[in-house]
């Protein structure tokens, strides 16, 4: 009765047991090493009174008065086979070696409790029988892999009356660990006392264990075949148990950088756990991670630094994250995380806290300080949509937190979702109007402040919509950027540009031409080789071409921009600092910055005709300027008392109303002359 009720009770702790690796997998990876020392702790006290109870039983085991030394190392014993039964069902990655070491750790750890439990007790005159010590030692090991690998099963197991199954297994473990206690206490034999005779009470005892035993092996082998069939490439005997699903073979599992799965690995496991989902009626969540301001850090620091930081921030995100979920490199500096067995909306959302505070944290790369942050898009399966649109989701609300300041997450919502599908239409229409060529230029001149001939113009870029008429690329450029259509937009600008210039020197003008570059193309490194390839096409000097790039560059990618620029001296092109006056910016940068003029944004000039304050701040900036050898450009003038007010500081050139709209090219030469009229007609106060 007492052995059945031992029993009993090691069926309800393995059950237990199995609650306790659930626990352990909702929990942040950064707490995971400490609550699994709980737990093993809390496993290990009942390993050890099961124990007592079996030796009880067993009738062959006087008092626990004796030798605490030795009572205290079966309780270590306990201790370690618990840590390396719950440790190891809890790895991330599993080599089929680990296994083994972990079930003998275990195997070996069970054996020595046995020992030290009864030299403990006042046994005298112990020695061990060598076949039946290595034979239950034996079945010790095969009943802990048995019990990792059950574990292990279990986690990745899709299918239904999970309860039950894990009633079955708690039953068949506690079997297993019944049948490695009894055969150890026949391995130790005990001259003076009953278990050392052989009576039929020990034959009883391998009656059962030879009972027992074609069981164990045929449930172990089983579970075993089953779990490493779908769960293990033989080939590289690897698991990542956040996947609980290997990949295919055709293709590389994991990131060479950083050892997190690869994208190809994360789209079979959004798959798998979509269909679990689907199954079981629950949710998950994906969290698309973009670094603010890594590209800077390249810049600065070089590709070395930034792989390092990449590698780091891998680490941080793994440790942020649960032992349940599971994070992949989508690629450059973007990760994305799945969150799984999600209880309600605040458990994702304590999770991707977690990853915001921890990549918010100071970064040491080889003595450099490094401070980045992340925006983070998050979208839920199945509210969100199917597979193919929860990324984008995501994506479309990762976009989002960046747009709100970054540094932060947001959720995919009904405002979102309007944005993306607009985004997602203009993409398709993009498509078609770099195909139909439906882009058009149209420019806007610039003059001379006091003489108003005009010097040159900027190309404005706009696309004529079929169906919305003539839009400008506020309401397209994001768009571009976002699915890499860009670079193709911006060299059909250039081109055309540089195209007008020819014609006018045809008709015996000397224009300059300012065309505005994207922040993404001014990243490119290639962008003066295009430029220079345009330049020769057409015959064009590079001093009639000024890139107009805009003060944020200046700001956030210094030491890239100052690079870039450097390389555009030499080859004799002019750079404008666009929007100037716009956001932030010290004006000490400006010696630093290999530019030729400044454009005044129209929220500084637009007060100085009427406010002296105002005058006074554009004076001094245009003085600065000056002392740098800058030309300085007033944009938005509309009126003549602006214009006046930006003569009497010395401003050098204008754009705006006041002297013309964006006009096509066919106009355009027929503005300058009209300018040229004027100029020669008209007072110049």
């Amino acid at each position: 009765m007492l052995i059945l009720l031992l029993f009993t009770s090691s069926v309800i702790g393995c059950f237990f047991a199995f609650k306790l690796v659930d626990r352990l997998r909702l929990v942040a990876t950064r707490d995971h090493e400490t609550l699994l020392k709980k737990y093993s702790a809390l496993t290990a006290a009942g390993i050890f009174a099961l124990h007592t109870g079996y030796q009880l039983a067993a009738d062959n085991i006087p008092k626990i008065t004796q030798h605490p030394v030795d009572f205290i190392g079966s309780v270590l014993c306990a201790y370690l086979l618990s840590l390396s039964l719950l440790k190891t069902a809890n790895q991330k990655k599993l080599p089929l070696r680990d296994l083994l070491y972990a079930s003998l750790a275990a195997g070996v750890s069970g054996y020595l409790l046995s020992y030290f439990f009864q030299i403990s007790a006042g046994a005298i005159n112990i020695r061990i029988d060598t076949w039946t010590a290595l034979f239950a030692l034996f079945l010790a090991c095969l009943t802990s892999a048995l019990a990792i690998v059950t574990i292990l099963w279990l986690k990745s197991y899709e299918g239904q009356a999970l309860k039950r199954l894990k009633w079955m297994f708690s039953v068949e473990i506690a079997l297993g660990f019944l049948a490695s206690h009894t055969a150890i206490n026949l391995s130790i034999v005990h001259n003076n006392m009953l278990i050392g005779q052989p009576t039929d009470q020990a034959g009883n005892y391998l009656m059962l264990l030879l009972v027992l035993v074609p069981v164990l092996l045929f449930i172990t082998s089983f579970i075993l075949v089953i779990f490493y069939e779908r769960n293990v490439d033989i080939t590289q005997s690897k698991l990542t148990f956040r996947n609980t699903q290997t990949v295919n073979k055709k293709f590389l599992a994991y990131d060479p950088l950083t050892h997190l799965p690869n994208r190809d690995a994360l789209n079979q496991h959004l798959i798998i756990s979509a269909k679990r989902c689907d199954r079981n009626g629950e949710s998950l969540a994906l969290a698309y991670i973009d670094l603010d301001h890594f590209k800077p850090v390249n810049d600065q620091f070089g590709h070395h630094i930034g792989d390092l930081l990449l590698i780091e921030v891998s680490k941080r995100i793994s440790n942020a994250i649960r032992n349940c979920d599971y994070v992949a490199r989508a690629g450059g500096d973007e990760f994305i995380a799945v969150l799984s067995e999600i209880e309600s909306h605040q458990s994702v959302v304590t999770v991707i806290q977690r990853i915001v505070d921890a990549l918010r944290e100071t970064f040491i790369i080889e003595d450099h300080v490094i401070e980045i942050s992340c925006s983070i898009g998050v979208s839920m399966y199945p509210q969100d949509g199917n597979l193919q649109k929860l990324k984008l989701n995501a994506d479309a609300a990762m976009y989002k937190a960046k747009e709100n300041g970054k540094n932060q997450y947001r959720f995919f919502d009904a405002e979102i979702e309007q944005a993306s599908d607009e985004m997602q239409q203009t993409r398709v229409e993009l498509k078609q109007a770099i195909t139909q060529q439906e882009f058009r230029l149209l420019f806007q001149p610039k003059v001379d402040a006091l003489t108003r001939l005009a010097h040159g113009a900027e190309a404005l870029l706009r696309w004529q919509h079929p169906t919305r008429g003539l839009l400008s690329p506020n309401s397209f450029i994001e768009a571009a950027e976002r699915f890499g259509m860009i670079e193709e937009i911006n060299a059909w600008v250039i081109s055309q540009a540089c195209s007008t210039i020819k014609q006018a020197r045809d008709r015996g003008i000397d224009l300059s031409i300012s065309v505005n570059m994207s922040n993404q193309q001014f990243r490119n490194k290639q962008l003066g080789s295009l430029i220079q390839s345009f330049l020769e096409q057409h015959q064009v000097e590079a001093r009639n071409l000024i890139l107009e790039v805009s003060e944020t560059n200046a700001i956030h990618h210094q030491t890239q921009f100052k690079e870039t620029l450097r390389h555009f001296k030499r080859q004799g092109l002019k750079i404008s600092l666009d929007d100037f006056g716009l956001h932030p910016f010290s004006l000490m940068h400006l010696q630093d910055l290999e530019i030729s003029e400044v454009k005044l944004d129209r929220t500084l000039t637009k007060g100085v005709g009427g406010s002296h304050t105002a005058l006074s701040i554009v004076e001094a900036i245009v003085k600065l300027a000056h002392a740098l050898d800058l030309n300085v450009v007033a944009e938005g003038v509309e009126d003549e008392a602006q214009r006046k007010a930006l003569v009497s500081i010395g401003c050098d050139q204008m754009q705006g109303f006041l002297f013309s709209k964006p006009v096509e090219q066919q106009f355009l030469f027929d503005v300058f002359s009209e300018l040229q009229l004027k100029s020669t007609t008209q007072s110049l106060f």
